[in-house]
Order: C-alpha cells, then sequence, then structure tokens
C-alpha cells in the first residue's frame, strides 16, 4: 500500500490522461509518438516513481486508459499513448534526470502489462 494521496496520483492522472489527449487532438496520432508531454506532468509521474514504482505504473495505466476511453469524442489509441509516454520519459526533468531507452521501455511495458 502507498503511502502517496490518492488524491495527488489520481491528479497525476487526470494531467497525464488531459495531456496526451490535448496532444492527440492537437498533432494528430502519427505524430503523438514524437511529442514531448508536459514537463510538469512528466515529473510528477517520475516523482511517484521515485516514491512507489509500482502505483506509477498505475497511475500511468489509468491515464493511457482514460485517453484511449471510446466515449471520448477522439480517443487517443493506446499504442500511441503509450509510445508518446516512452518517448516524453526519456526527456530531462529535474531533479529526476533523463531516463534512458531501457528504463522507459520497462516502465511503458510494465504498464501496458497490467492492462487487463
Amino acid at each position: 500500500m502507498s503511502n502517496l494521496p490518492a488524491g495527488v496520483t489520481g491528479a497525476i492522472g487526470h494531467a497525464l490522461a488531459f495531456n496526451l489527449r490535448h496532444y492527440g487532438q492537437q498533432f494528430g496520432t502519427d505524430d503523438l509518438r514524437f511529442t514531448d508531454l508536459y514537463v510538469d506532468v512528466i515529473k510528477a509521474l517520475k516523482w511517484v516513481h521515485s516514491v512507489d514504482p509500482a502505483m506509477a505504473v498505475r497511475v500511468a495505466r489509468h491515464a493511457l486508459q482514460d485517453a484511449a476511453d471510446e466515449g471520448d469524442k477522439l480517443p487517443v489509441p493506446l499504442k500511441d499513448s503509450a509510445l508518446c509516454l516512452r518517448h516524453s520519459l526519456t526527456q530531462s526533468s529535474v531533479p529526476y534526470g533523463k531516463w534512458s531507452e531501457d528504463q522507459a521501455d520497462a516502465f511503458v511495458t510494465a504498464v501496458l502489462l497490467d492492462i487487463n
């Protein structure tokens, strides 16, 4: 069980899902995989990961699922959201630094494996 407040992790997840949806609409799914998500959203997710890696996986999983929700007007395909998140995790964010390609791949793989 995580010591992180549910309201905080929920807000981070909503921000991540909103950012994915917004960029999916703005840039289209073809370019989404090369788009950097908001640095503060990525920094927050990396903070959660530094405190509780399993919680970070759950937060990201919920965000990717929310962004892909077909009830939305313009859902973002799960694959495109995952590639965008992977790319964004490799960008530098103080104080959590720049994740390697392998770190980002491992995290996003864990997120995708957590989806039912």
